[in-house]
């Protein structure tokens, strides 16, 4: 899955009006008599049998299937037998949205409970799955934002996607020796969730799993796990360190910090760590996708023999100083060094070929790096806020120079793009340099106005120097948010999978 997270902040400014559209769906569903949300789910309810608070209907085991409640009940105590039938199943979305229901009573006679079954049910705090729970429906208790404990049965195999998601008040989870599968985004955002046991019999975390789960100190792998997804313990701020159990032939982790087995690939660095320093271990060739991120106390890292760092390694390291980037490593990709604010000298090898999008944005104290003959690709925005970087020698290989690629920043006054004053670019000789120097003496730079640009040509080099008002060099901060996509992109993704 590739990160998305870094355009959310900016689409919420200006979504259109036909985003407004499922407003109209929700109303037209409800005069046809369906229970409509924006999880996707539509129920028609409208012939369904009516008991206390519940309506229900027959399902496909012989039994009931509680399908609404009505949503201004504050208690719910579902019974497990209605007119001689035995209530087998909770619905689909059956509770969603009961904004009022503080406690629920679920029947043992209960093995399946649907999708989304008790999404936003704001003030639930406690909840109890009988024994005989075999199936978890995705998104079960999905932004239940006061839900404090949970006991999930024995006869539970697999916590489905999103099933916790955003449970922020859910602080410990017992997690039965039945699992073996823990899926996408099942503990998203609990952010007060400090403590959680991984049974020994567990064999796969999903994607985001754990992400943004800010007060969880440690992640114990056990030995039968062999699968980890992507970002599934990122934003975890106060995680300190990982272990894995003996005879895992999947994972390790010397010294506290997530590799593969084989020690290959770096997993994850545990944002916590309080060491200054790290040395990657000898073995490790490739640094995975955000393994680093958020990491910030640390300030001196050497990356031993590094061939391959994945996308934004190391944003948001806001203790980082300075970084040599070792030989064979060809390209920098996404946000590697974005918000690295402490960062002031960079060495790229003579194997580099392209540093990619926002590589360095906002690094504000970048004063020295060297861009080795070689390189072709100046990424959008790859020294955007760099507002330190005055002095800038490009090489001739450079074919591609993207968006704003250097020279500008973000005004802390009015939150506009400016130019950098007094910015010098040296370069001997590639079009590309030039093309992009030509449009700020135009004026016109795609579609930004540009003024007071001088060029000078001199001894076959080309130096720029971008005069412009000079407003205070600060940077708004980024926030901490190193999520995908929040709110409700989770109901959106699964919508999107079942349509596909």
């Amino acid at each position: 899955m590739q990160k998305h997270w870094k355009q959310w902040a900016a689409v919420g400014c200006a979504l259109p009006v036909f985003w407004l559209c499922p407003l109209h769906a929700a109303a037209e569903a409800q005069t046809n008599g369906e229970e409509s949300s924006d999880s996707g789910i539509s129920i028609d309810t409208s012939g369904d049998e009516k008991y206390d608070v519940f309506t229900y209907r027959p399902n496909a085991d012989g039994g009931l299937t509680i399908t609404s409640c009505d949503t201004s009940a504050s208690s719910a105590e579902i019974p497990g037998e209605i007119e001689g039938k035995t209530v087998t199943a909770i619905g689909d979305a059956a509770f969603m949205s009961c904004s009022m229901l503080t406690s629920v009573t679920i029947p043992d006679s209960v093995t399946t409970i649907g999708e989304s079954a008790f999404s936003s049910c704001s003030v639930l705090g406690n909840v109890t799955l009988p024994d005989g729970v075999l199936t978890l429906g995705d998104g079960a208790f999905e932004s239940c934002t006061a839900l404090q404990t949970v006991t999930l049965p024995d006869s539970l195999e697999k916590i489905p996607q999103a099933a916790f998601y955003q449970c922020e008040q859910l602080s410990s989870v017992q997690i039965p020796d039945s699992i073996t599968e823990i899926g996408n985004e099942a503990f998203y955002s609990c952010t007060r969730l400090s403590v959680v046991t991984l049974p020994e019999h567990l064999t796969s975390i999903g994607e985001y799993a754990f992400q943004n789960c800010q007060l969880l100190t440690e992640a114990a792998i056990p030995a039968s796990c062999t699968a980890i997804g992507n970002y599934a313990f990122d934003g975890c701020q106060a995680l300190r360190a990982f272990s894995v159990a003996e005879g895992n032939t999947s994972f390790s982790a010397p010294d506290g910090v997530l590799y593969t087995a084989d020690g290959e690939t770096l997993i994850r660095y545990p944002e916590a760590r309080e060491e200054t320093g790290y040395v990657v271990a000898d073995t490790c060739k490739t640094l995975a996708d955000w393994s680093f991120i958020g990491s910030m106390t640390l300030e001196q890292l050497d990356l031993g023999n590094v061939t391959q760092i994945g996308e934004d390694c190391f944003y948001y390291c806001t203790a980082l100083k300075e970084i040599t980037i070792p030989e064979g490593v060809t390209e920098l990709p996404g946000a590697v060094f974005g918000y690295c604010l402490a960062l002031q000298k960079v060495e790229l090898p003579s194997s580099m070929k392209a540093l990619g999008d926002h590589c360095f944005y906002a690094c504000t104290k970048l004063e020295s790096i060297t861009i080795p003959e070689g390189v072709s690709k100046l990424g959008d925005q790859c020294f955007y806020n760099c507002v330190a970087l005055l002095d800038l020698t490009l090489p001739s290989t450079i074919t591609e120079v993207g968006d704003q690629a250097l020279g500008y920043y973000v005004s802390a006054e009015n939150s506009q793009t400016e130019r950098i004053g007094k910015l010098r670019v040296h370069n001997a000789g590639s079009n590309a340099v030039q093309k992009y120097l030509r449009h700020w003496k135009s004026g016109v730079y795609r579609g930004w106005i540009i003024a007071g640009v001088i060029i000078l040509v001199a001894a076959g080099a080309v130096t720029a120097f971008v005069l412009v008002h000079r407003s205070r060099n600060r940077i708004r901060p980024a926030s901490r948010q190193t999520a995908p996509a929040k709110g409700n992109a989770a109901k959106k993704r699964r919508k999107e999978s079942k349509k596909s």
